[in-house]
């Protein structure tokens, strides 16, 4: 699987709307079957709409696997890395309101091992 690379140069992300122009890139990338590595190093704050939009949507399409498999990080803050766990969380349980301890389990499961890759 090849990996591209996209570059978030902007250092305060808060627009859903430009969350979803990035999500549509690496949606679009990932589904032609490439790794989508997201280089966020530029990156200081990022709000949990954005992270929603961009990560949460991904994940809650198209399963925990595929969002490991076909998404990574690279130079990502911890802060930064918490708001887009926390938002894929809170999206994952959203989806399956009767069981949300299994899709918290499975979220953070999935981004550590996806963190450590990355490391």
């Amino acid at each position: 699987m090849n990996e591209t690379f996209l570059t978030i140069a902007d250092t305060d992300l808060g627009s859903r709307h430009a969350a979803a122009k990035v999500r549509a890139q690496a949606e679009t990338r990932a589904l032609a079957g490439e790794k989508v590595v997201l280089d966020l190093g530029a990156v200081l704050s990022i709000s949990e709409s954005y992270a929603d939009e961009l990560f949460g949507v991904l994940a809650a399409r198209h399963g925990l696997e595929w969002f490991a498999e076909h998404i990574g990080f690279r130079a990502v803050d911890p802060a930064v890395f918490r708001v887009i766990v926390t938002a894929i969380r809170y999206r994952l349980e959203s989806e399956s309101p009767e069981n949300p301890d299994v899709a918290l389990l499975a979220a953070r499961k999935a981004l550590q091992e996806r963190q450590r890759s990355a490391a």
